[in-house]
């Protein structure tokens, strides 16, 4: 498998005043294309940071980024979100959903961005709904949604621009024991079908243990790597659970 994501010597300081706050101190890291990872942490450790640099939301302190053979380093700030909103897809642990838009719009958002005209736009996002299991749903509002329901709207709209890269940040952290098993169940899914790159931040060993790869920080540092030989299978585990 080909390097996705290239870093090197990454470094991450923020300012309190004259104050310099260290918060990733060198990180070395590369995901190759087609991986499941997970980044694992606990709170403070630096993982949610470093899913921003990845994602290119934020930029580092020090060191380099590499995108798919891109130095992300060398970006405006139009070609950085152009980068964004080509090759990464984002699910979040708050879901961040449009409130007054319902799930075909919230769904069709990043291809508006993108310049998609509406008929296509209309066509892949009601597919990709439908792939997460929300055919009928295209026209509820967040608020007549469950949370695993708002969360598999916000799974589509992160894969609707077909991305390389999908970010997961404790995306289920607002869910259930059985409603989280059945988000990393179509993760699983996903990933095997459609070949895209996932990297999940998670505190979770039992969520970790569903990757193919897991990554340890503490204090800003990778501290630890593995390779889960044979990672869990999400809806064996649902199943298991079905009375």
């Amino acid at each position: 498998m080909t390097p996705l994501v290239e870093l090197a010597g990454i470094k991450k300081d923020y300012y309190l005043g004259a104050q310099t706050v260290p918060v990733l101190r060198g990180i070395d890291l590369t995901v190759r294309r087609g991986e499941m990872l997970a980044v694992m942490g606990a709170s403070g450790s630096g993982k949610s940071t470093l899913l921003n640099i990845i994602g290119c939301l934020d930029l580092p302190t020090g060191g380099s980024y590499r995108l798919d053979g891109k130095d992300i380093g060398a970006l405006s700030r139009t070609e950085l979100a152009e980068q964004r909103n080509r090759k990464i897809g984002f699910v979040f642990q708050q879901f961040n959903l449009l409130a007054r838009a319902t799930a075909q719009k919230n769904v069709e958002l990043p291809l508006l961005y993108a310049g998609v005209p509406a008929a296509e736009r209309k066509e892949r996002a009601a597919s990709l709904l439908a792939r997460v299991g929300l055919s009928g749903f295209e026209h509820h509002v967040p608020t007549q949604l469950s949370g695993g329901q708002q969360q598999r709207v916000a799974i589509a709209r992160a894969l609707v621009n077909r991305p390389a890269l999908l970010l997961a940040d404790e995306p289920t952290g607002q869910l259930d024991s059985r409603t989280g098993l059945e988000v990393i169940a179509l993760f699983q899914e996903l990933h095997r079908e459609t070949g895209v790159t996932v990297v999940m931040v998670t505190h979770d060993p039992s969520l970790a243990a569903f990757c193919e790869r897991i990554i340890r920080l503490r204090d800003g540092v990778v501290t630890g790597e593995e390779r889960v030989e044979k990672p869990k299978v999400a809806r064996e585990e649902l199943n298991r659970l079905s009375p």
